[in-house]
């Protein structure tokens, strides 16, 4: 079992603060409906997308150790400030067919939640086009890090903002994406609720015109431990979110691992004792 003192010992090398429990393994999130394999192997994902700048820093460290996993393969991807995802830009964020006739997206009961009773992910869908912004692969440092410059997220009906990663081992870079079958651990980036209302009034994200869906409403979060995977954020300016974000998430993984799909309803993945 790690102890109190390399824990604090990796959190201060990462210039995480001392008391993180950053070996805690992290917690499993559901894939979503909108994973393409074999993306870019790239850092720079936005490709000319309107929002606000966002630096991701995410750093990979073995549950069991304590250390960082060096030459892991991490796929980001995430929506636009319309919540549009690429690949998928011909389906309505929305729903199937659009909005019915007479549809206020800005009233409270139009907000969906899952189908009742739902207790599995979202089925997958086809893609729709060749589009590749807000997607990308990078392997992961000698300290166990990866790094994305991409855009603070938009949202969807039914979701509050995040951003999606997989953990991905076994295998080497091919070309200009990554091939792997093993995934260690699928996750999602959240963020400061109060931080995410904010931006969601300013442009591009308030050309948007339906009504939010927040951290309490959303089942992923509140079911999927949501709350142990809020990103630390720093401004680029103190004063003025807008002009730029810092964001940086441990996620402490077993390579080893085979984590059965997260469930909406019901806790995901547990781990055996002491790894948590």
């Amino acid at each position: 079992m790690t102890t109190t003192a390399s824990l604090k010992r990796a959190a201060s090398a990462l210039g995480f603060p001392s008391e993180m429990q950053v070996c805690r393994l992290s917690p499993e999130q559901e894939t979503g409906p909108y994973y393409i394999t074999n993306e870019l192997l790239r850092s720079d994902i936005v490709e000319g997308k309107p929002g606000v700048p966002l630096s991701l820093r995410l750093v990979l460290l073995d549950a069991r150790t304590c250390r960082p996993l060096p030459n892991i393969a991490v796929d980001i991807w995430h929506c636009d400030a319309l919540g549009l995802y690429s690949g998928f830009t011909k389906q309505n964020p929305i729903g199937p067919g659009g909005p019915p006739p007479g549809f206020d997206p800005q009233h409270p009961g139009n907000r969906p939640g899952p189908p009742e009773g739902r207790m599995g992910p979202p089925p997958l869908n086809h893609p729709t086009d060749q589009l590749t912004f807000l997607r990308g692969i990078q392997m992961s440092d000698g300290n166990g890090a990866v790094n994305f410059r991409t855009i603070f997220p938009g949202c969807y009906m039914g979701r509050t903002n995040h951003i999606h990663f997989k953990v991905r081992v076994g295998s080497q870079a091919a070309e200009r994406s990554y091939r792997a079958e093993h995934t260690s651990h699928t996750g999602q980036v959240f963020f400061p609720e109060e931080l995410a209302v904010q931006l969601m009034q300013q442009e591009p994200y308030n050309k948007h015109k339906i009504q939010r869906t927040t951290q309490a409403e959303d089942a992923v979060y509140n079911d999927q431990e949501g709350e142990l995977s809020v990103a630390r954020i720093t401004p680029f300016h103190p004063e003025i979110s807008a002009a730029g974000l810092r964001a940086e998430l441990i996620a402490a993984v077993n390579p080893d691992a085979t984590p059965a799909d997260a469930r909406r309803g019901r806790p995901g993945f547990l781990p055996p004792p002491g790894q948590r």
